[in-house]
Parts: C-alpha cells; sequence; structure tokens
C-alpha cells in the first residue's frame, strides 16, 4: 500500500449527538505480540516486533516504535480495512467522521518521530484530516490536505498560530473530524480546538495509526503509545464531549452515581468494565481505580471531569461534576 510520508514535502510549519461507531479499538483483546495478524492489522514498513501490544498500567496499550533514522521506508503505518464500508453503510445525515484516542507523550525525547492517527481517502493522496505529537518537544500538530499540498497546522491560538506542547509522560486525549460536506477539519484537545477549511471534499477511505518523521533529519527511535480509539460517524461535531461511544445498549448498560459527587462515584451495570480512567475537560487523563463498584474522586478538585470506562463491549464516558 503506497503512502504519502510528510518527509516528502516541502511542509511549512511556514484539527446526545445521534452517532455511529465505525470502527473501535481498546487492544485488550489482543495477544501480548505484535499485532500484525491479528484481528486483520496489517503494517507498512518496518518489522513486525515495531507494532506491539503491550502490558500497560492498567489494562493493554498499542505501541509503535518509530525508526532511528530518516529517508525513504523509515515512516510506520497500522491499519485495518473495513472503514469505507462502515462508512458507506453509514445512517444518512451522518457526513462528520470523527476519530478520538488516547496518546501518551512519553519521557523528553531527541527523536523527531511524530506519533498520531490520520485519515486518507481512497487514493491515499489527500490527508482527511490526522494529528501527529513530535517527540523532541511535544509539540502536537494538525495535518490536513488542500489541493496537492499536505500541511502541517500549529493548533494554538492567534494568527498565526502558536504551538501546542503537550506535558510529558501524560496520557492525553486527543481527536479530528472531517466535515464530508464543506472539507472543514476540526482538531481538539489539551490546550487546542481549532478548525480550519481547506481539505478537499473526499469520501473516508482508511484511517492509520502513524509514526514519521517530522524533520527531515532523524538519529533516535521513540516509542509511541495508542489506547481507547473510537471513530464515528455523526451529524455535529462532538469532539471530547463525553457522549456515548458505543451502541446504546453499552451506554445505557452503565451508570454511575450520585452526581455531583463528594468522595466516591458510584457505577451500576451489567457490561464487564477493564479499566477506568478520569478525563479534565481539557482531555488530560488520569489512572483511576474501582473497588467495589466504587471509584475515589476524593482529591480532584472542584470542577466538571468525563469518567472512562474501558468495556469488553467498547469505550464509554460519563460526564460528572466534583463538589
Amino acid at each position: 500500500m503506497n503512502k504519502i510520508l510528510l518527509s516528502s514535502f516541502c511542509i511549512g510549519f511556514l484539527s446526545l449527538f445521534n452517532g455511529q461507531v465505525l470502527q473501535q479499538e481498546n487492544f485488550d483483546a489482543l495477544n501480548t505480540a505484535t499485532i500484525v495478524g491479528q484481528a486483520g492489522y496489517q503494517k507498512l514498513n518496518g518489522a513486525n516486533t515495531d507494532y506491539m501490544v503491550v502490558t500497560g498500567t492498567p489494562g493493554k496499550n498499542f505501541k509503535i516504535i518509530g525508526a532511528a533514522t530518516a529517508g525513504t521506508g523509515t515512516a510506520r503505518y497500522l491499519w485495518k480495512d473495513g472503514l469505507d464500508a462502515a462508512w458507506a453503510a453509514r445512517t444518512a445525515g451522518n457526513n462528520i467522521i470523527q476519530i478520538e484516542y488516547d496518546f501518551f507523550t512519553g519521557p523528553a525525547s531527541t527523536s523527531n518521530n511524530g506519533g498520531g492517527i490520520e485519515l486518507y481517502d481512497s487514493t491515499y493522496n489527500y490527508y482527511l484530516g490526522g494529528l501527529s505529537m513530535q517527540q523532541s518537544n511535544k509539540t502536537i500538530y494538525g495535518i490536513y490536505t488542500t489541493a496537492t499540498i499536505v500541511t502541517l497546522t500549529d493548533l494554538g491560538a492567534g494568527t498565526p498560530a502558536t504551538s501546542v506542547v503537550l506535558p510529558a509522560n501524560t496520557w492525553v486525549r486527543v481527536g479530528f473530524a472531517y466535515n464530508t460536506t464543506n472539507g472543514s477539519v476540526t482538531f481538539k484537545g489539551p490546550g487546542f480546538y481549532k478548525t480550519v477549511t481547506g481539505t478537499d471534499i473526499k469520501i473516508p477511505f482508511e484511517l492509520d495509526y502513524a509514526v514519521q518523521n517530522l524533520l527531515s533529519t532523524n538519529t533516535t527511535s521513540s516509542d509511541n503509545l495508542f489506547d481507547n480509539m473510537v471513530t464515528r460517524a455523526v451529524a455535529t461535531e462532538s469532539l471530547l464531549l463525553g457522549t456515548s461511544e458505543t451502541t446504546s445498549a453499552v451506554e445505557n448498560s452503565i451508570s454511575i452515581y450520585p452526581n455531583p459527587v463528594t468522595d466516591f462515584i458510584n457505577v451500576k451495570g451489567n457490561t464487564k468494565i477493564l479499566d477506568v480512567y478520569i478525563y479534565e475537560m481539557s482531555g488530560i487523563r488520569m489512572d483511576a481505580e474501582i473497588v467495589d463498584h466504587k471509584v475515589n474522586v476524593k482529591n480532584l478538585k472542584t470542577g466538571t471531569y468525563f469518567i472512562g470506562f474501558k468495556t469488553d463491549k467498547g469505550f464509554v464516558t460519563k460526564k460528572f461534576i466534583k463538589k
């Protein structure tokens, strides 16, 4: 499969709704080994051992090891087929495709690898949207295509836009949405919420977990960790809003109370819960623990949060208020 490599372009630094899940993955049902060949996953470039399901804290994550060099064939891509068919079968009117995932920013690094998820059309000539964080400085960029030019955009405020730097050694939830009606791309995560217009109107075909060099030189590899990816077709962009990211049956199988809460969230449901996370409204993730159907939130500051449940049926988020 042919892919456009960002390094092959001169990129100047010069994105209660009714939605459908198209693809999702939390990696917990997969073996702790190379992901290539499991659940239909395929790769481009690198060795199978560069694409691993690993034991995380908690649960399992997916890791791509970026190349320690630059040049042709150093980019890493992982995907599974079927997104195009799922998109074609979506409910009429759900003309926005949005992708959310958890990403670990990692420790200080000198690697110029950038890690994230990207969305393509069937020709692979168009990035319909994507995000990539450069490991060496933790700056996150939005990716999109105008005509035949692949662009990395800073995601902060102002003109020109300021850079958004993510905190090191932190799990974050980020996402992007592509509107197939007007070609706009929206990016959202900790410290950014930006919409750009410029991507041509195309049909979504495939999403890839991608690690590639964002600069022309590189001498250091990197570990890029992903978790809880959900792709939905929606009528209205709803990135990181804590709405259902699975079927309504799974969403309705879990309830939380009281809300607002002072100390413990009680969790009620008949779905197997694998892991629990607390998210700040910005997307910063904190690990949590469920004991006897209760989650301790006593140490949280007053405010609004999401609680995320990784289940054997999919990923569910609920919004709650900490008093």
